[in-house]
């Protein structure tokens, strides 16, 4: 049994970050010497731990800024010591705005409505608060149509004092589609160039994610934000320059013979059609291992051989383990590398039940996984 780190959880996901480093130097070898990147370390770095992550690629002089998703998270990074930028991209809630405003972070301008409400805000609190203008392209999730919209935006902001403009942003709806794509980026520029008319600074510009970032680097501007890309390659298109980062191992805690007919699971979710020799694995749903996985018998890595999930419970999944010499304690992989030559990327394991890349597996990941890193 591999236990060197003495951890006492069931399971650990191990992140590497060296590969970490060597992925963002990559990707910043792709751009333009004045393009940054923006990490997007939104719900807890997918699963990834947030302020760990944010440690490493703050050591980047273009790592500039850091977005998440919620005010919690960036009041989160601000209590661990991050100093950089840290831009809030969804919609700030009133009783949010005194402690983002406080402690400096970022905020998202969708509406005339927001930015009233956070320049009253500041103002109560005799302060300025950076905001960056979400311009909505196409998504339709938040942001303001180029149109008649940011017109009225722009005309209802003059004399707000308390607010200064430190951005404008985007989404694309649908990254891998060319044409459409183009068509969005010649939107989201027209509503740049009538802010910048206005005289409503518009730096940083971006409005690329990891795919778009991939796909079409000649929409990079001024910054990309990256989530996925940080930490794994492309699932579908993958350019062979971007390593997985992490990966989960749990342990084997029970190894069985079972009879053909045997019924496997809660419900009896499996039936055995022959003998086989069954491993329970101490990690289950409640761990963060989605239960479709087991349904379609996706492969985990059990000294050095993949072995098919059977059925998963909430604390508890099986494997079956015939034909391999296995015993209580070994290792188990689920993603990532085995530590014995062997590997199972996790978007090939999200692509078998057509998940949200392999982020969404790692995102899933619950506390009682433990997060260890290697420097």
């Amino acid at each position: 049994m591999n236990n060197e780190m003495n951890i006492m959880n069931n399971s650990y996901l191990y992140v590497d970050m060296n590969i970490l480093r060597e992925n963002v130097r990559s990707v910043l070898d792709e751009l333009e010497d004045d393009c940054c990147i923006i990490p997007v370390l939104k719900d807890d770095a997918y699963g990834l731990g947030q302020l760990k992550i944010a440690a490493c690629l703050a050591e980047f002089d273009r790592v500039k800024c850091i977005a998440v998703a919620h005010v919690s998270e960036g009041l989160s990074l601000r209590a661990g010591g991050i100093t950089k930028d840290i831009l809030v991209m969804g919609s700030p809630l009133p009783h949010q705005l005194e402690a983002a405003i406080l402690t400096q972070l970022t905020l998202c301008v969708p509406s005339l409505e927001t930015a009233l409400m956070i320049n009253e805000a500041a103002a109560a609190l005799s302060m300025q608060v950076k905001v960056q203008i979400k311009l909505d392209i196409g998504l339709h999730r938040i942001g303001m149509d180029v149109g008649v919209e940011l017109d009225e935006f722009i005309d209802g902001i003059r004399g707000l004092d308390n607010l200064c403009f430190a951005g404008v942003f985007s989404h694309f709806s649908h990254a891998g589609n060319d044409e459409l794509c183009k068509e969005q980026y010649d939107r989201f520029t027209a509503g740049v160039k009538k802010l910048e008319n206005a005289g409503i600074n518009c730096y940083p510009r971006h409005i690329s994610c990891s795919a778009s970032s991939e796909f079409y680097p000649e929409y990079s501007l001024d910054a990309v934000r990256l989530g996925r890309r940080l930490y794994m390659d492309n699932p579908d298109k993958p350019r062979g320059n971007i390593k997985e980062i992490c990966s989960w191992r749990s342990f084997v805690t029970s190894v069985k013979p079972r009879k053909a007919g045997d019924s496997l699971g809660y419900g009896s979710r499996f039936y055995l059609e022959k003998d086989a020799v069954i491993a329970t694995v101490g990690v289950g749903y409640g761990d963060g291992l989605d239960a479709k996985l087991c349904d379609v018998h996706a492969p985990v890595l059990i000294n050095g051989v993949e072995c098919p999930l059977m059925v998963c419970c909430m604390d508890q999944c099986m494997v079956d383990v015939s034909g391999l010499e296995c015993k209580v304690g070994d290792e188990v992989t689920f993603f990532g590398y085995d530590g014995k030559g062997g590997y199972i990327s996790s978007q090939a394991q999200s692509l078998l039940i057509d998940g949200n890349e392999g982020c969404g597996l790692t995102s899933a990941l619950s506390t009682r996984v433990a997060r260890v890193y290697i420097e």
